[in-house]
């Protein structure tokens, strides 16, 4: 009995180790890949409330309404609803999968008109939260893929954790470090580094939750560290494989 208690112990250790080996032998560009993998659904449409938080605790809230639909090209729609001064409000976004050319628009009510964001604008903030337009098209797509590079810093058979660099002369951060789940290839928590290497935003992913198949964080709170003040996007109403008209994602139909 102890001999074959000793071969099960002895072989429960040797696949323990081919497991850690397996998991430590992926490329920080292999874990960006399982990240965009783990998400199979070809449409994505979910309401939001975004509160945003100044440096002294104060709270406004805001609901909106998020749509992405994969293919040859990427497209992401958010659409305010409420309160009053930002309904109507629309974001869209819409990446060339084959040039990973991203065109993106705004349509502000209160000019009737779209705007095309670009170059360093893309760094600004998104209607006033701690999100840049690139950061949203980013975490809406988890194509990190099309925006950096991965390194691996560390990693262990629960996480993996990144260095990433950007690849998009466009993004103004020098560098990013992201914790990822490999139970379900999704990240936990990224930090965005300014050009004097300084910690500018982190990013916590919280609330997961599996929906057709689909591991999606709930709850996501962005926090810029330098001025104190915080965004909270907590996700209901949760869809995928819905079908998405393609002309809900142009620029005819913000200005409708």
């Amino acid at each position: 009995m102890k001999k074959i208690s000793t071969i099960l112990l002895l072989g429960l250790f040797i696949l323990t180790l081919s497991f850690a080996a397996a998991a430590q032998d992926l490329s920080g560009e292999e874990v960006l890949t399982n990240i965009e993998n783990a998400r199979q659904a070809e449409t994505a449409s979910m309401q939001m409330t975004m509160e945003l938080y100044n440096a002294a605790g104060d709270m406004r809230s805001r609901q909106l309404n998020s749509r992405h639909k994969e293919g040859e090209v990427e497209k992401s729609l958010i659409e305010f609803t409420s309160p009053a001064d930002v309904a109507g409000t629309a974001f869209l976004s819409l990446e060339d999968n084959s040039s990973s050319e991203e065109d993106m628009y705004l349509f502000l009510p209160v000019l009737g008109s779209v705007r095309k964001i670009s170059g360093s604008q893309k760094n600004g903030n998104f209607v006033g939260s701690d999100l840049s337009y690139i950061d949203l098209t980013v975490f809406s797509g988890a194509n990190y893929k099309d925006n950096y590079q991965a390194d691996v810093l560390d990693s262990s058979n629960e996480e993996y954790l990144l260095k990433l660099n950007p690849t998009d002369p466009d993004i103004n951060y020098k560098y990013g470090k992201m914790w990822v789940k490999t139970d379900i290839w999704s990240p936990k928590k990224v930090e965005f580094y300014d050009q004097s290497e300084e910690l500018l935003k982190t990013v916590q992913l919280e609330d997961f939750k599996k929906i057709d198949n689909n591991w999606i964080a709930q709850k996501i709170t962005v926090k810029n560290e330098q001025k104190g003040t915080k965004t909270v996007m907590k996700m209901t109403e949760i869809k995928f494989n819905i079908n998405l008209d393609d002309q809900l994602f142009t620029t005819r139909y913000l200005e409708r």
